[in-house]
């Protein structure tokens, strides 16, 4: 057995300081979603780019957060790809699942795309991929998250 310089049992020591976390973590950055168990605030980083950050529906359905986490996705990787107003850009994105939780929807979205500049006389012609990539999104009347998922299948 581990003992600190206290001579409490390291088991003890982490289980006591285990339950402080949780307890206090359980009322910091909450939003109340209406019913249930809320889902705590997140926030995602748009990239900067042609395409705007989609409206969250309100009120959120299971087709509504379909829709709008395929959007936010295409469009995130979309500006992700972009370089420049002689770029063209390719994406697709499809939705691989969506689940109802106690605080809203849950969704697995995965894209695949490309981007390859002109050349222009000042911009030398340049390729990027976005390899297929999956995300689970978490949607609530107040709240989106954007997590890492494991990647599913390449999008055809």
């Amino acid at each position: 057995m581990y003992y600190n310089d206290n001579g409490m049992e390291r088991r003890t020591l982490l289980s006591t300081l285990g339950a402080g976390v949780v307890a206090v973590s359980g009322c910091l950055g909450e939003q109340s979603s209406g019913a249930g168990t809320p889902l705590p605030a997140g926030s995602i980083d748009f990239p900067d780019g042609p395409k705007e950050r989609p409206e969250r529906p309100s009120p959120v359905s299971e087709t509504a957060a379909r829709e709008y986490v395929k959007r936010h996705e295409y469009r995130y990787v979309y500006n992700s790809l972009w370089m420049g107003k002689h770029t063209d850009v390719v994406v697709d994105c499809r939705v691989d699942s969506v689940e109802q939780r106690q605080w809203g929807y849950e969704a697995v979205v995965t894209c695949t795309g490309y981007a390859e500049s002109r050349a222009n006389g000042t911009v030398t012609p340049a390729h990027a991929d976005w390899f297929t990539q999956s995300y689970r999104y978490r949607v609530s009347e107040n709240t989106t998250q954007r997590l890492d998922a494991e990647n599913r299948d390449p999008v055809p």
